[in-house]
């Protein structure tokens, strides 16, 4: 019998990566840049080894994480720094602990000056208090991806109990994306 780990594609042994670091593969990111514009200066809060930052490494991006894993500012706390010392944010754009999503997007939504992009589970769209909540935001389009993505556990896509490369993931996921004048229903688009 299949369990709900199993059934999402989980390996229940490994239990969940350190500090709910699923890190989104560069692949992802690129994806997201044929469709989208990030307006600079940018915000990358939860910058984890750079995997997002990286891929806009020629532009104005401050990276930060609450835990220090060697890129960018560590020991940042999104959900409490104040961002307002730093000037101006045009772009809040991250990968949130899937956890903590809501309280993300929210807080994004009060730093960024023109856009919140966010990386998650399509789940995200689920639940009465997030869509409550997200009803009442500029949410202007949903990225749905047309093949699977691998979010990169701990950082890495070598699976740390067999040594090989991760099988695919059986999770969906999307890019969620907030545009701060906009008016009307989300959009759905596929990338």
């Amino acid at each position: 019998m299949l369990k709900g780990t199993k059934l999402v594609g989980s390996n229940p042994s490994r239990g969940r990566a350190e500090n709910d670091y699923y890190a989104t593969h560069p692949d992802s990111t690129k994806a997201l840049l044929k469709v989208e514009e990030i307006i600079y200066p940018a915000l990358e809060p939860a910058c984890g080894e750079g995997h997002i930052a990286e891929e806009l490494a020629f532009h104005k991006t401050i990276a930060t994480d609450l835990i220090d894993r060697g890129y960018g500012e560590g020991y940042i706390d999104f959900l409490t720094f104040d961002f307002s010392k730093l000037g101006e944010i045009n772009t809040v754009i991250t990968n949130p602990p899937f956890s903590l999503f809501t309280e993300f997007m929210e807080r994004a939504l009060d730093i960024a000056q023109k856009k919140v992009i966010l990386f998650g589970k399509l789940q995200a769209l689920e639940g009465k208090k997030r869509a409550d909540k997200m009803e009442k935001t500029p949410l202007k389009y949903v990225y749905v991806f047309k093949s699977r993505q691998q979010p990169l556990r701990n950082g890495s896509d070598i699976d740390e109990l067999t040594g090989k490369k991760m099988a695919s993931n059986t999770m969906a996921f999307a890019w969620f994306v907030w545009y701060k004048d906009y008016v009307g229903e989300p959009r759905i688009r596929w990338i």
